[in-house]
C-alpha cells in the first residue's frame, strides 16, 4: 500500500475530488482527516474510510477563518500525531462576467480558493518543517492555464495564484524534504459544476468539454485522485513545482 501508516488532511472532502481522493487515500493505508463546513458530507466519508479500516476524523471548519484552520491543524495533531500529506482542495467558484463581477463574489472567491489554501499551508507546513518530510498537493484548473470560458475571470484569477503559490512554496519547503505540486484538473462533473451553473450551461460544458479533449471525454473524479495519489507518494519524490494538468488533452492548450 503506497500510504502505508500515512497521516494526510484533505479539505474540501466532503465531496466531488475530495471525496474521491480521501477514499484513494483510505484505500491506499493512509489515515485521513477531512475538512469541510458541511459536517454530515464529512462524517459519510470518514465513516467509508473506517470501513476500509483506515483511522479517519471528520472536522468541520471553514478554510477561510485562520482560526479555524489552526485549530483543525492541531486537532489532527492531536489525533495522528503527525501530518504526512496535505490537499489543498477546498475550493469555489461564481461565474460573472467582468463587467458584473462585485467585490464581494471577488472576495469570497479569493478568500476560498487562495487565503483558505495559504492557512491551510502555513499551519500544516510547519510541522512538516520540524519532520523534514511532507507532501503539500493543491488543486488548481485549467482556466488557469488558459482554458477559458466567459465568467470565469475571478476563478481564473485565483487559481493562477494558487499555481504561483506552489511553485513558491516548492522552493521555500524543498529544503526540508517538502515536495509541493499542484493539479490542474480540466473539464469535470462534481457537484462545484452544477452549483455554479445553469442547466443549459452545464449541458455546454459538457459538450465543449468532449470536443476539445483528445480522449473525447470528460474527466473522472477518480482521475484526478490517481494523480494526487502518485504525488502523495514516494513514487514521486524527486517531483516538485510542477503544475500537473489532469485534462483528457485539451487541445486547445497543447501550444502553451
Amino acid at each position: 500500500m503506497k500510504l502505508e501508516g500515512k497521516k494526510a488532511i484533505v479539505t474540501g472532502g466532503g465531496t466531488g475530488i475530495g471525496k474521491a481522493i480521501a477514499l484513494e487515500f483510505g484505500s491506499a493505508g493512509a489515515d485521513i482527516a477531512i475538512c469541510s463546513r458541511n459536517v454530515q458530507n464529512i462524517e459519510k466519508v470518514r465513516d467509508e474510510i473506517i470501513a476500509l479500516g483506515r483511522d479517519s476524523i471528520a472536522i468541520s471548519m471553514d478554510v477561510r477563518v485562520k482560526e479555524n484552520v489552526a485549530n483543525m491543524v492541531q486537532q489532527v495533531i492531536d489525533e495522528f500525531g503527525r501530518i504526512d500529506i496535505l490537499v489543498n482542495n477546498a475550493g469555489i467558484n461564481r461565474p460573472r462576467p467582468v463587467l458584473d463581477l462585485t467585490e464581494d463574489i471577488w472576495n469570497l472567491i479569493f478568500d476560498t480558493n487562495l487565503k483558505g489554501l495559504f492557512y491551510c499551508t502555513q499551519a500544516v507546513a510547519k510541522y512538516m518543517v520540524k519532520q523534514r518530510y511532507g507532501k503539500i498537493i493543491n488543486i488548481s484548473s485549467t482556466a488557469a492555464l488558459g482554458a477559458n470560458e466567459p465568467g470565469q475571470a475571478a476563478y481564473a484569477a485565483s487559481k493562477s495564484g494558487v499555481n504561483a503559490f506552489t511553485k513558491a512554496c516548492a522552493r521555500e519547503f524543498g529544503p526540508y524534504g517538502i515536495n509541493v505540486n499542484a493539479i490542474a484538473p480540466g473539464r469535470i462533473l462534481t457537484p462545484l459544476i452544477y452549483a455554479s451553473r445553469t442547466p443549459e450551461q452545464v449541458e455546454k460544458f459538457i459538450e465543449v468539454g468532449i470536443s476539445t479533449a483528445v480522449l473525447g471525454r470528460l474527466g473522472t473524479v477518480e482521475d484526478i485522485a490517481h494523480l494526487a495519489l502518485f504525488l502523495a507518494s514516494d513514487d514521486s519524490a524527486f517531483i516538485t513545482a510542477e503544475i500537473i494538468a489532469c485534462n483528457g488533452g485539451r487541445t486547445n492548450l497543447m501550444g502553451r
